[in-house]
């Protein structure tokens, strides 16, 4: 079997998992705002729901941390086939 390395589609991997990261970057801040906004909310469910919003958001700075190390480790890979 011939695995044949292909530097374009590897570049447009990386473009891709950098629009995948901005995309979740930008969920995180939606989150967030709206959490900004909640503090005018007088109900008995206010605190739960921001807890969860703040979950969500650490959840995802999670996967945006998580995602950024992957993007890392595969740049460099890319750099050392494309010699």
């Amino acid at each position: 079997m011939d695995i044949k390395f292909d530097a374009q589609a590897a570049e447009r991997l990386l473009q891709q998992m950098d629009i995948y990261c901005t995309g979740i970057q930008k969920e995180t801040k939606d989150l967030l705002a709206i959490l900004k906004n909640s503090g005018q909310w007088n109900d008995n469910q206010m605190k739960a729901f921001q807890a969860n919003i703040m979950d969500l958001a650490k959840d995802l700075n999670q996967a945006l941390s998580l995602e950024g190390e992957y993007m890392r480790t595969y740049y460099q890979r890319v750099q050392e086939l494309r010699g």
